[in-house]
């Protein structure tokens, strides 16, 4: 929708947080002519004032009353299509979906193109809201996407990345079949996509799309032998990026194809110069503390079972692990987590949370693996304490959304480090 369509118009922010603000600031910015009403869902009789509404991305496309509200003739459209529909023709879109790593890869693909254009902006969910981005002259606009902002859209962006599905927010889009069709949204619109070949999720609901260019597989870019491989070609070693796991080196073969569909050379001295500017993103598998030898890995955004399996991978070599996992119940499947724990038997400890943390205990006792329910973070740590011997490691990798026991993965893994020092220092 371009900004000419609200001119005059009554126009509606559903949301006032940082995506509700950045919408408000660019149609005043934008149409000065357009009226504009604020509400949330405490006041929902508002939406029905407006000729438009903005959505903020919690706001569900599938809430019965948006369908009422279409019914009257309410137009709905968000800061996502607003940005893709205005941004300058010259600006190319990089938009990255994915159930995990969007955030890293967004980094990863943001970091390898300043090597070769500064006029390079971060934005969407990481950086700042694609509205607040409209104003500058960018050649190259990173966006990482979520579900919800994917569902909606539009428009295509010039070169969509999709790093993986699994199942995920089944409350926000009602199944995991709406969920996986919302996120290949961004893949079907857009110009030109690069895809995960490996993820049996995306090869079931991608196919005999004539745009679509694949990575992690063994004839394009991959990870072997601790190298970047593209094709049959050794490259760059994986330590060149300062990232812990194998499935961090996979989204940044995401980024380096995303680099060839945008015609950008390969240079590797650049790639590695990339690579070294990135850093740990908070509580994606980040080191926090050390205490008594034992080192203590925040990953909280881990929300699902597969999540965890990548990062007791990452560990894999250590002597010895404790899993802290568990969390807001959403029925996940813990077959594949158990499956995977039980091939480090004899070195790992299961610490379980609620509310999750009651069914993943029992399964892990059946499975013959060493394990512990307890009620609150404190009482976790405490135990990894108890259990865990030196030069070993703390993990906290939920496996589960926090909504249960936090407001969010990031407050959770700040109370797993408050936790951590209210403990070791007294």
């Amino acid at each position: 929708m371009k900004w000419d369509a609200l001119n005059d118009k009554t126009i509606g922010i559903w949301g006032q947080g940082r995506e509700g603000m950045a919408a408000q600031n660019a149609i005043r910015r934008f149409v000065p002519s357009a009226k504009i009403i604020l509400f949330d869902d405490s006041n929902l009789t508002h939406m029905f004032e407006c000729d438009i509404v903005i959505t903020s991305p919690g706001v569900s496309i599938y809430r019965r009353e948006i369908e009422k509200a279409k019914q009257q003739g309410i137009v709905f459209t968000t800061g996502t299509n607003l940005f893709l529909a205005n941004k300058k023709k010259k600006t190319r879109v990089i938009g990255i979906t994915g159930t995990k790593g969007k955030s890293t890869t967004s980094s990863i693909i943001y970091h390898l193109l300043l090597q070769y254009e500064p006029h390079t902006a971060l934005g969407g969910n990481i950086g700042k809201p694609l509205l607040d981005l409209l104003s500058d002259d960018f050649h190259f606009v990173v966006a990482e996407l979520s579900s919800y902002q994917c569902a909606s859209l539009k428009y295509a962006c010039e070169v969509a990345v999709l790093l993986n599905l699994y199942p995920e927010h089944l409350q926000w889009h009602q199944t995991h079949e709406n969920y996986y069709n919302d996120k290949c949204r961004l893949i079907k619109l857009s110009n030109q996509a690069v895809v995960n070949g490996s993820n049996e999720e995306i090869m079931k609901h991608l196919k005999n799309l004539s745009t679509i260019h694949y990575f992690n597989t063994k004839d394009t870019w991959h990870i072997e032998d601790n190298y970047f491989y593209n094709a049959s070609k050794k490259t760059i070693p994986v330590s060149s990026l300062p990232l812990l796991g194998i499935h961090n080196a996979i989204n940044a073969c995401a980024a380096i194809s995303t680099l060839s569909l945008l015609d950008i050379p390969i240079q590797e001295k650049k790639i590695i110069q990339g690579f070294q500017s990135v850093s740990p993103l908070p509580h994606r598998l980040q080191p926090i503390y050390v205490y008594n030898d034992i080192k203590f890995i925040d990953d909280s955004i881990s929300t699902t079972p597969e999540s965890s399996v990548a990062a007791l991978k990452t560990f894999h070599n250590a002597d010895f692990i404790t899993l802290i996992a568990g969390g807001f119940d959403r029925g996940q499947n813990y077959e594949t987590l158990i499956r995977y724990a039980v091939q480090l038997k004899h070195k790992l400890f299961v610490i379980a949370l609620p509310d999750t943390g009651k069914r993943l205990c029992e399964e892990a006792k059946k499975a013959g693996l060493l394990t512990s329910y307890v009620e609150n973070m404190t009482s976790a740590v405490q135990k990894a304490l108890t259990v865990t011997p030196k030069n070993g490691y703390v993990l906290l990798s939920p496996a589960a959304p926090s909504y249960n026991l936090y407001r969010n993965f990031e407050e959770r893994g700040k109370d797993f480090l408050f936790a951590i020092q209210k403990i070791t220092r007294g």
